[in-house]
């Protein structure tokens, strides 16, 4: 039987969440003659500590990378760590599973690009974009690429959080622009600019406006005030590829929003509507229903997708309602099936690069209030 051992770097929030997914896949997934094992971790606690078992505890991701034993990484650190360790796992030809962003900017996305062209890195690499692994969202690009609505026209995404309402939240490395490249855009917008990438087509040109609401906020360490310098709103602009136009929204101080995300795609035979608070159905109209009176057959469709994935879970079964970790759980699998079948995927490294593109323009544009062209 072959075994694939996990190297985890990073045990916060997202390090036990890849850490429980991969503990957990063999119960979701067939995996023939595969056995995923949580090898070593990169964490300053003590094993007896961890949520999860290692058969190794490293206290630097060098230490990690150097173990030969090593065959995949998930990349779990804040954004300003993510180039230097990305460099060091192409170095040592590790498959990589990475946390979004990419990178802190533009130039490190391009750094590690020529670094993976220079060394010929030819390993599993995913970044993760966990929304593509929403069954209604790759009905929708199902539906879209097999023309059910027609030539594209207009669209509007939304991704809206409340994390940052609460004034009295501190500073901390998210909120610290020289950590985190950016605030509701890197945190939230990546996620909606990779869905924009994937289901509509490349962006040409936007213009871009961007606020922060509370303009100061509490160092948890020292209790003084200090400038907040990331974004808490963003609207974009955008004209897409065949002359599409579309709107962005993002915002992190949206009251009572939780995952509030959402869009509506507009093709000329068709529409189809996403939103969040139901992830279980994708909602689509068609112009080639029949109208007769009393409506016929025209009008908007929930089309029910539940967990029907294209590679159905042995658990649980396809008819139960989805949530959020399910999206990350498929998100593994298929990573961890492309090293068995030796396959390419994507979202991969080049993913996340052009989204760091969209990004840095969005930036540039709010930063110099004139429209930028990619």
């Amino acid at each position: 039987m072959k075994k694939i051992n996990i190297g985890i770097i990073g045990y916060g929030y997202m390090g036990k969440m890849h850490s429980m997914c991969y503990e957990n896949l063999k119960y979701y997934y067939e995996i023939p003659d595969v056995k995923i094992n949580l090898y070593a971790v990169v964490t300053s606690k003590k094993q007896e500590d961890l949520d999860t078992k290692f058969e190794k505890v490293y206290k630097t991701y060098q230490e990690l990378l150097e173990d030969k034993n090593v065959d995949a990484v998930s990349m779990c650190l804040p954004n300003f760590m993510h180039k230097e360790v990305i460099m060091e796992c192409l170095k040592m030809k590790k498959h990589i599973y990475c946390e979004k962003p990419l990178a802190l900017n533009l130039k490190e996305g391009e750094e590690i690009l020529e670094y993976m062209n220079e060394i010929s890195y030819n390993k599993v690499n995913r970044m993760v974009f966990e929304y593509r692994f929403v069954p209604a969202i790759m009905r929708a690009k199902d539906l879209i690429e097999k023309g059910k609505i027609g030539n594209l026209i207009n669209f509007n995404m939304k991704y809206y959080g409340s994390e940052y309402l609460n004034p009295e939240k501190p500073i901390s490395w998210q909120s610290t622009k020289e950590k985190s490249g950016g605030g509701v855009l890197y945190a939230l917008g990546s996620h909606a600019v990779d869905l924009i990438l994937y289901l509509i087509g490349d962006v040409e040109e936007i213009y871009a406006q961007k606020n922060t609401l509370f303009k100061k906020r509490k160092s948890k360490e020292t209790k003084q005030e200090v400038k907040v310098e990331i974004e808490d709103l963003v609207n974009v602009q955008m004209k897409l590829k065949n002359n599409i136009l579309g709107n962005l929204t993002l915002s992190q101080v949206a009251a009572g929003s939780g995952i509030d995300l959402e869009f509506e795609i507009y093709g000329d035979k068709g529409t189809i509507k996403f939103n969040h608070e139901d992830p279980n159905t994708l909602k689509y109209f068609s112009l080639e229903d029949e109208e007769k009176p009393y409506g016929g057959m025209s009008g908007f469709k929930n089309i029910q997708t539940l967990q029907r994935y294209e590679y159905p879970a042995k658990f649980p079964p396809p008819r139960v309602n989805i949530s959020w970790i399910r999206y990350h759980m498929d998100s593994q699998f298929n990573f961890i099936n492309a090293i068995v079948n030796n396959e390419s995927v994507t979202p991969d490294i080049y993913s996340g690069f052009k989204v760091q593109e969209v990004m840095s323009k969005i930036f540039e544009s709010s930063n110099d209030k004139k429209p930028k062209k990619i």
